[in-house]
């Protein structure tokens, strides 16, 4: 069986870390600064458990650890005001389980314009998680523009959604 070692438990913590300090300075109407506030402190409260976990077998992660990202994730799920995608989680523990890192589903855009968009901005989240040496180097500022191509991403969705509903797509 796998086993987990203490620089991905501790890797896992600084990305968990890092999405809670993205998390806190989003700006956001109030009710969603609410439930990103909560949001970031799931993620601390993980990234605590991952930096005192005994490295192990992966399924000896700490369950606090695993509840927390849940718990998190499924916040953001509910509330898609906050602008964090969908299994944003696996960005921290991508290193230490071997998930996949998100990714968007086409947004099969009418417009020309949103469709140039679209490759843009996917090719360019793309290019990132392909890009070990400055996740390795700068976490900090890696997960930082992923999270705002991800916000990009999602507004984009927005008005792709919007735009495919008009009239004159019918």
């Amino acid at each position: 069986m796998p086993t987990t070692n203490a620089n991905q438990c501790r890797q896992a913590a600084q990305y968990a870390r890092i999405i809670a300090a993205i998390a806190r300075n989003r700006p956001a109407p109030p009710a969603t600064l609410q439930i990103l506030q909560v949001i970031a402190s799931q993620m601390d409260t993980a990234a605590n458990y991952l930096d005192t976990d005994t490295p192990g077998p992966l399924s000896s992660l700490p369950i606090e650890a695993t509840e927390a990202l849940w718990l998190a994730e499924v916040l953001a799920e509910d509330n898609p005001a906050t602008q964090l995608p969908a299994d944003f989680t696996n960005y921290v523990l991508h290193h230490v389980t071997g998930r996949p890192l998100p990714f968007p589903e086409p947004m099969l855009p009418l417009s020309d314009r949103l469709a140039m968009q679209e490759v843009d901005l996917t090719n360019r989240l793309q290019h990132l998680h392909d890009d070990t040496d400055m996740q390795a180097a700068h976490p900090d500022e890696w997960l930082r523009t992923v999270f705002s191509l991800w916000q990009k991403l999602m507004r984009l969705a927005d008005a792709v959604r919007e735009d495919n509903n008009r009239s004159y797509h019918q």
